[in-house]
């Protein structure tokens, strides 16, 4: 929950630094929009069963990926490596999660 409260703050913060900043918001966006989406699927997927979960923690686990990336490119904000730490730490943690559900 504090990740999705986290991406639209950011993502607002970010489209209104700069020119440059503005230029990346179809991509915060898209990040924002795929965030909430496997976030959804991987809420959806916690009673399923484990190839269902797993799947929903991988993409869970890409779309942090390309947040990370995004915000690399994109935040130039004064609060970019509290973004950063931010982002990383989410996905260490889902990345921790998904490898204990789905060990093999």
């Amino acid at each position: 929950m504090r990740m999705l409260v986290f991406s639209a703050a950011a993502i607002a913060a970010l489209s209104a630094t700069s020119p440059a900043a503005a230029a990346c918001s179809d991509d915060l966006v898209k990040a924002d929009q795929n965030i909430h989406r496997t976030r959804a699927e991987l809420q959806n997927a916690a009673s399923a069963a484990a190839p269902a979960k797993c799947a929903a923690y991988r993409k869970h686990v890409a779309s942090l990926t390309n947040v990370r990336n995004v915000f690399a490119k994109c935040d130039t904000g004064t609060t970019k490596s509290q973004n950063a730490a931010a982002t990383n730490a989410a996905l260490a943690e889902f990345t921790r999660q998904m490898n204990e559900s789905c060990k093999k």
